[in-house]
C-alpha cells in the first residue's frame, strides 16, 4: 500500500540527509508534485532549506514534544492534498534517550508508517557497508525501510563497487550521489549554516542532480500522488476574527519559529505583523503585543546596536506594559549588552538586567520540563552558545528540569507583562503561557 509520504533518514548527523531533501523537494516541485516538507525534531535551521526548494513552510514533527495524537494529526492535515517529505534528525535512531527510540526519526516512521529512505555517507566505505545497512534493517524492523541512497561517493569505480557490495541487499538503491560542490554547504554549532546567510544553486541544478543520480520514478512509486487540481489551503482549521496586532521580530537575525506556534497564534485571534530589529527604525503602529524568536542575534550584534531608533522603540513598548514574549534570541536582544567572542560589547535593549555573553561552547542542549510554582509545566527545548550572566541571580520565570540528566534550575525572566527565556516552546501545548499574557482566545 502506498503512503502519503517519505521519511529521509541518516545513518548519523551530517550524512547529507538536507541536501537530499532539497534535491528531491528541487525534483518533484519542478515535476508538478504537490509536496509538503517536515522536520523531525526541534530544528529550526533545515526548515528555512526546505522552504528554498519547495516554495513551502516545512512543518516540525517532534515526537518528544507533541505526542503521537498530535503528530498524527499535523501529518495527516498538512497531507490532504500533497505528499509529505519528512527529514529525520541525526540518526535514524537517536533521540531524547540512550535506549529507546523515543524522540527519534524511527518513532515518527512507526507512528505514521511511512517508509524511510536510508541517506549513507559512503565517502570513506568499502564492503563493511553491508553489515552497517543490514543492521539498520534489522533494527527497524521488517519493511520499514523501503531504501537506501548512498552519498558522497568517491569515484564511479567506487559506485561500481558498492553497487556490488549492496547486491544482496533485501532493500532497493534509489541513488547514488557523488562529492558536489553544489551540496556543500557551510556549517555552523551542530548543523547547517541559516538558509538566510547562503547562496544556492537554482531549483533547476539540483532538480537536473536528482534526476541524474536518483531513481526519482522509483521514489515517486512509494507514495500516493494526489491530484494537484484538488489541493486546498491547509494553513488554518478555523478562522476567526483576528482581535490582537503581535509584531512578530522577523530577518536575518531573528526567524527561528516553529510554523504550528505561528499558526496556533492566529486561529487564536492573533494578526501577525512582521517587523525587522535590524533594518527598521521602529515598531508598527497599534500593536497588542511582541514575539520575538530566536536566530542569531550574534552575528548582527553591532548593527541590531546601532539602530537606536529600534531599541528605544521596543523599551518604550515593554515599560509601557505592551506583552512581550522572547524566546533565546529574543531574550538576547532584550538584555543590557551582548558580549561576543570576539570580545566586544555592544548595547541592547535593556529591559532584562545584566549581559548576556557568547561561549564557546554549548550550554544547555536538549529538551526540558519547564514548570511554574503555582503548577503547570510544559516540554521544550534548549539550543544556546551563550550566557545569561544574571540568571543564577534574577531568573524567576519558571524552573527548568533537564531530561537529559533531571537536574533543575530557575530559569529565565518574568517582570509584569514581559516573559524572556531560553526555553523554545510549542505554543499549542503551552497555551498556559501565551493565551493570557498576549489575552487570546
Amino acid at each position: 500500500m502506498k503512503s502519503r509520504g517519505l521519511i529521509i533518514a541518516g545513518t548519523q548527523s551530517s550524512s547529507g540527509k538536507t541536501a537530499l531533501t532539497s534535491m528531491l523537494l528541487a525534483a518533484l516541485k519542478s515535476k508538478n508534485v504537490p509536496i509538503q516538507p517536515f522536520k523531525v525534531g526541534p530544528d529550526f535551521i533545515d526548515p528555512g532549506y526546505h522552504k528554498t526548494f519547495s516554495g513551502e513552510d516545512s512543518v516540525n514533527l517532534d515526537s518528544w514534544i507533541m505526542g503521537e495524537s498530535e503528530i498524527r494529526k499535523a501529518a495527516e492535515r498538512f497531507t490532504q492534498n500533497k505528499v509529505g517529505i519528512v527529514e529525520g534528525v541525526m540518526g535514524l535512531f537517536d533521540g531524547a534517550n540512550p535506549d529507546d527510540d523515543q524522540g527519534s526519526t524511527m518513532e515518527i516512521a512507526r507512528w505514521l508508517q511511512w517508509p524511510v529512505l536510508l541517506v549513507v555517507d559512503a565517502s570513506h566505505a568499502g564492503r563493511s557497508i553491508f553489515a552497517s545497512i543490514r543492521g539498520f534493517i534489522e533494527e527497524a524492523g521488517p519493511g520499514a525501510i523501503a531504501g537506501m541512497i548512498l552519498n558522497r561517493l568517491g569515484s564511479e569505480g567506487h559506485e561500481t563497487y558498492l553497487k556490488k557490495a549492496c547486491a544482496g541487499m533485501d532493500i532497493s538503491v534509489y541513488g547514488m550521489l557523488p562529492k558536489m560542490s553544489e551540496l556543500q554547504w557551510p556549517e555552523r554549532h551542530l548543523g547547517l549554516q541559516a538558509s538566510q546567510e547562503q547562496e544556492f544553486p537554482n531549483i533547476e541544478i539540483l532538480s537536473e542532480k536528482a534526476e541524474n543520480h536518483l531513481d526519482l520514478d522509483g521514489i515517486l512509486d512509494l507514495m500516493e500522488i494526489p491530484d494537484c487540481s484538488d489541493a486546498s489551503n491547509t494553513s488554518a482549521d478555523r478562522e476567526i476574527d483576528s482581535v490582537k496586532k503581535i509584531g512578530v521580530a522577523r530577518d536575518e537575525a531573528f526567524h527561528f519559529y516553529y510554523r504550528a506556534n505561528l499558526e496556533w497564534l492566529k486561529t487564536s485571534g492573533a494578526e501577525m505583523v512582521q517587523f525587522s530589529p535590524l533594518k527598521d527604525s521602529e515598531l508598527p503602529q497599534n500593536l497588542d503585543g511582541l514575539l520575538i524568536g530566536g536566530g542569531f542575534p550574534e552575528i548582527y550584534a553591532e548593527t541590531m546596536s546601532e539602530n537606536h531608533s529600534m531599541r528605544q522603540s521596543l523599551k518604550k513598548a515593554i515599560v509601557s506594559g505592551m506583552p512581550c514574549y522572547a524566546e533565546c534570541g529574543g531574550l538576547m536582544l532584550l538584555a543590557e549588552s551582548l558580549h561576543t567572542r570576539e570580545g566586544r560589547s555592544y548595547p541592547m535593549t535593556g529591559m532584562i538586567p545584566g549581559s548576556v555573553r557568547m561561549t564557546e561552547r554549548l550550554q544547555h542542549f536538549g529538551y526540558c520540563q519547564a514548570r511554574f510554582e503555582e503548577g503547570g509545566s510544559f516540554r521544550g527545548h534548549e539550543f544556546h552558545y551563550s550566557n545569561w550572566e544574571e540568571e543564577s541571580n534574577l531568573a524567576n520565570a519558571w524552573t527548568v528540569r533537564r531530561h537529559a540528566d533531571g537536574s533543575e534550575r530557575k530559569e529565565g525572566y518574568q517582570r509584569g507583562n514581559l516573559h524572556a527565556s531560553y526555553v523554545h516552546l510549542y505554543f499549542p501545548k503551552a497555551a498556559q503561557v501565551l493565551s493570557p499574557l498576549f489575552g487570546l482566545d
